[in-house]
């Protein structure tokens, strides 16, 4: 007995209990400000003692606590030129490339072991070459906050310690080239010694937590090119904010009139596809809304959670500023009050979204996962209508982290729940698929990192695919997975239920059976699946084009690897396009002529789409392919009626062969359907479609002038060099 006793494992200590726990002895779960294990036991908390503290001498006066204090070691300027000097180099890299080549240096059998590896600041410091002098602290080698996040903010020539510390990184990005989804070493290493959090940089604070904060410095609705550019230029004067929220408007006076309105008119026009059945939208962010509208007023209703109000908010700026961009809608109000209106209610909406992402996403008070999911959805769509770029990335990031947070974790996902998830697919994978705004430049052991991945590997079986765990990094659509066969791509395969239900970006080509995308959109899962896959294969392909320009050194296998995949994924896309599976969807719709129109103008710009960014294919050779979307459109068009609710539907189709359209009558066609289009919605999308057109025309008609040997230029050229996002989704 002795000797089991003391081969008895002894007890671990939690530190930072409570006064009376630790006097009692007993285990404490460290809750604030009253541990639950006093509260069970119905015995006072003692609370807790002094916290360590870094006790400040900036003015040589003492701390005001006397116990529990420690001093700085370095000095202010000591500590930031060595946060200068760890990030110098890494500055364009991400901490997860970083690790991926510690661990891929690591586990190479043939790596000598005579040099150190050297990657990250933490990984491993070389001091061989000549090292940085930290304790010459001259501010002039010290970097400014400001003129990493802002590349046209040049640092001045002498800047005091205190205004460094002070300075707030600048409130918007000017190009959404700067946003990543993953973190990178100068999110640790350049910020500021007392900031506590991240500055109020939606994109800046995307990898970190799930709270956003985008500026207020910012116009809420940039003016956008479309058929009421005048009427919005009056509306968007460079006003700040409290001038945008008018003391005599408040949103929830009109709820009835605007919930009504979003439901009749505004659903049938941000359906991506024209057809009469029932949104999710109306499924379930308009009763919700409805709900949450009750609660707060006549009902008096106690504690409506942020979430709640976050979509009621929401989903009344949509409606409102449908009413801005359509003048002729019968309204017995003007458009500049419903221009008040829309702003006020963003800003609320904002607002309850963000405290709920800071407040309600654990603990006691937590909200309802599909509540919050909801209100970023409709965010997400307000922005899109509007035109707001720099805002939709932030909240399609936010939607994301949200749904690996607390969706992917659920044993059960309700079907509310995947509802919900396939509306994110929707807006993301289209949405996605025309940003080409990414930082392609990577440094060489980034590169090789990347081309690790494409080296043969062992396959896995079945058994191991499907009790691999989701992977929970965020997914900026750069990261292309594949194994020897590919047989991701293979879309004749069925996939598990579990692959199906956390596969949110489609990632894996291959069919589900109980997807819900063609009772939401009325399209199959394999279409978007196969421009997931056509996005992701085309910005890996960019990164290896712009480093082998760049003149760093190629890996062939994976190079060949991607030849194979490109291969491949072409013969998917062209056989599916000839109606391998499109004759299935047009049966089960042979009453809705206006969808099965629009499913083969989709089906058809694919080809377009995928020649474009992955062949980068002439545009005479793709004239067929833009006949068949233009021709496919005007039947849609020609189905709806003139009093016809729904339409005009998604206007990517008619962009990506818009660019493509060499001759008159092509370009003609286009003009007229972005034109009536535009006059039915007044969406900011046909008026960016418009713009990047015209100026993608004018372009191949210089370069066909001067008759030039090089490349035709595109739409993503231009998008490129105006850094423009067109949201399509």
């Amino acid at each position: 007995m002795a000797t089991s006793k003391r081969s008895r494992p002894r007890r671990s200590h939690a530190l930072g209990g409570c006064s009376t726990c630790r006097r009692r002895h007993v285990k404490c779960d460290q809750k604030r400000p009253v541990c639950r294990t006093c509260r069970a036991l119905d015995v006072k908390c003692e609370g807790y003692s002094d916290q360590v503290l870094w006790m400040r001498t900036d003015n040589g006066e003492e701390a005001e606590s006397a116990r529990g204090t420690r001093r700085y070691l370095y000095s202010e300027q000591s500590r930031l030129s060595m946060s200068t000097a760890l990030g110098s180099d890494l500055v364009s890299g991400s901490i997860d490339a970083s690790l991926a080549e510690v661990d891929s240096r690591l586990r190479d059998p043939e790596r000598s072991l005579d040099g150190d590896i050297v990657i990250g600041p933490f990984a491993v410091l070389d001091f061989s070459s000549a090292p940085r002098k930290l304790e010459q602290e001259s501010v002039h080698e010290i970097e400014p906050v400001a003129s990493y996040i802002n590349p046209a903010v040049e640092p001045p020539e002498t800047v005091a310690p205190e205004n460094l510390q002070e300075s707030n990184p600048s409130p918007i990005l000017d190009s959404l080239s700067q946003i990543d989804d993953f973190l990178h070493w100068s999110d640790l290493l350049s910020f500021g010694l007392d900031q506590t959090e991240f500055a109020t940089n939606g994109a800046l604070s995307m990898p970190n937590d799930l709270s956003f904060d985008m500026s207020q410095e910012m116009g809420l609705l940039p003016v956008d090119s479309n058929h009421n550019d005048d009427l919005l230029h009056s509306f968007t004067t460079q006003q700040a904010p409290a001038e945008l929220i008018s003391a005599d408007v408040d949103a929830l006076q009109d709820a009835p009139s605007l919930l009504k309105h979003f439901q009749d008119i505004v659903i049938p026009h941000i359906m991506a596809i024209p057809c009469r059945q029932k949104s999710p939208w109306k499924i379930l962010n308009v009763p919700a809304a409805v709900v949450t509208y009750s609660d707060s007023t006549f009902l008096g209703t106690e504690k409506v959670s942020q979430a709640k109000l976050a979509n009621l908010y929401g989903l009344l700026a949509c409606s409102a500023i449908h009413l801005v961009l359509n003048p002729s809608t019968i309204s017995t109000k003007p458009p500049e009050y419903w221009w008040k209106v829309a702003n006020q209610a963003y800003l609320q909406a904002k607002d309850h979204m963000q405290t709920s992402l800071q407040l309600e996403t654990q603990g006691l008070k937590k909200a309802k996962y599909k509540d919050q999911l909801m209100a970023a959805c409709i965010l997400i769509q307000y922005t899109i209508m509007s035109g707001q770029q720099q805002h939709a990335r932030c909240f399609m990031i936010d939607a994301e982290r949200l749904l690996r947070l607390r969706g992917l974790s659920k044993t059960r996902i309700s079907k509310k729940a995947r509802l919900l998830h396939h509306v994110y697919t929707w807006l993301r994978i289209v949405g996605e698929s025309t940003f080409v705004l990414h930082d392609y430049n990577l440094s060489a052991s980034s590169l090789e990192a990347l081309g690790s991945r494409f080296r043969l590997q062992h396959t896995p079986n079945s058994e191991q695919m499907a009790n691999a765990e989701p992977n929970p990094r965020l997914d900026d659509f750069l990261r292309l997975e594949t194994q020897n066969s590919d047989s991701d791509l293979n879309i004749d395969e069925p996939k598990d239920k579990t692959s199906g239900l956390h596969d949110i970006h489609l990632q894996d080509s291959r069919s589900y059976p109980e997807t819900l995308y063609k009772q939401i959109y009325g399209i199959p899962e394999t279409w978007l699946g196969l421009v997931s896959q056509t996005t992701r294969l085309a910005n890996v392909l960019e990164t290896f084009r712009i480093a082998r320009e760049a003149g760093q050194t190629m890996n062939l296998e994976a190079w060949e690897t991607l030849q194979r995949r490109s291969t491949r994924l072409e013969n998917m896309i062209c056989s599916f396009s000839l109606g391998r599976t499109r004759a299935g969807v047009l049966e089960l719709h042979a009453d809705s002529k206006p969808h099965g129109h629009m499913v083969e103008a989709l089906n058809a710009a694919l080809v377009i789409f995928f020649y474009r960014r992955i062949r980068k294919t002439h545009p005479a050779a793709l004239q067929g392919h833009v006949d068949s979307v233009i021709a496919a459109l005007q039947a849609c068009s020609a189905t709806l009626t003139q009093d016809d609710p729904t339409g005009p539907g998604t206007a990517w189709p008619l962009f990506i062969a818009g660019c493509e359209a060499m001759s008159i009558a092509r370009r003609e066609a286009v003009m007229n359907m972005l034109d009536r289009a535009s006059s039915i919605c007044g969406f900011a999308a046909f008026g960016t479609a418009r713009n990047i057109i015209t100026e993608v025309w004018r372009k191949q008609d210089e370069h066909l002038t001067a008759n030039r040997g090089e490349a035709m230029p595109s739409w993503v050229d231009v998008v490129k060099q105006g850094q423009i996002w067109p949201l399509f989704c």
